[in-house]
């Protein structure tokens, strides 16, 4: 069986920005699913942040577009959807940070998981998760 963990944006701008510069645990978290140890899901909300910061800075899309589409190949990466059953699990959870990061955190409770790969504390403070951060 393997271990599953959601990861945020931040995760994502790491590997795509700063490829040279990548923590230590995040390298290992890459190791981890190409070695089939754990699965990560990656919301499309924290696609869609990557994408929106990719736009914001007038860059190329391609390698966007390169890495969705190995994600999408790739056995232990699962890109979770936002869709209406999200919605319905949202509608138990009575506190919140910050709308995205709901999201992120109900795809945890989604997926039977409690480890977020991230840097924001309100991950642990508001939604009770395991934070597995690099700050």
């Amino acid at each position: 069986m393997t271990n599953k963990a959601v990861i945020d944006a931040q995760v994502l701008f790491y590997f795509h920005y700063r490829s040279e510069k990548v923590p230590e645990i995040l390298k290992q978290l890459k190791i981890d699913v190409i070695l089939g140890k754990i699965t990560v899901i990656i919301p499309t909300i924290a696609i869609a942040e990557l994408l929106w910061k990719i736009r914001r800075e007038n860059k190329s899309t391609e390698s966007l577009k390169t890495a969705v589409k190995r994600w999408e190949q790739s056995p232990n990466v699962i890109i979770d959807s936002f869709d209406l059953n999200l919605i319905k699990l949202m509608l138990h959870n009575h506190e919140s940070h910050e709308l995205h990061d709901e999201i992120i955190a109900i795809t945890c409770k989604k997926y039977d998981t409690n480890v977020v790969y991230g840097t924001d504390l309100k991950f642990e403070t508001v939604f009770n998760l395991k934070l597995r951060s690099w700050k």
